[in-house]
């Protein structure tokens, strides 16, 4: 009798380890897709921002940029104040 329900349990931990890996492998299965579709997505993304730099007239944006800093010299400060601060914080060493 003893032996008869180890037998049963031990059948019942198998059904469930099988279970559990088989959901398992499903939900990994689902992940590599989700992965599959954003790597797609980002190298969609890139192809077009690549095209759309091949395009730019960077003459013309350095005119407008030019341009807009001799018409708005305080906002152009803060602005470079800002991105300077950015990336300072962004390329400092960490101690941890």
């Amino acid at each position: 009798m003893a032996n008869t329900t180890v037998e049963d349990a031990a059948k019942a931990v198998e059904q469930k380890i099988d279970a559990t890996r088989e959901a398992a492998s499903t939900g990994a299965g689902r992940v590599r897709e989700r992965v599959s579709e954003v790597a797609n997505d980002v190298k969609a993304r890139a192809a077009k921002l690549r095209e759309k730099l091949a395009e730019t007239e960077w003459e013309d944006v350095k005119t407008n940029v030019s341009n807009y800093v001799r018409d708005n010299p305080g906002k152009s400060l803060a602005i470079a104040l800002g991105v300077g601060f950015a990336l300072g914080l962004l390329m400092r060493r960490r101690d941890d």
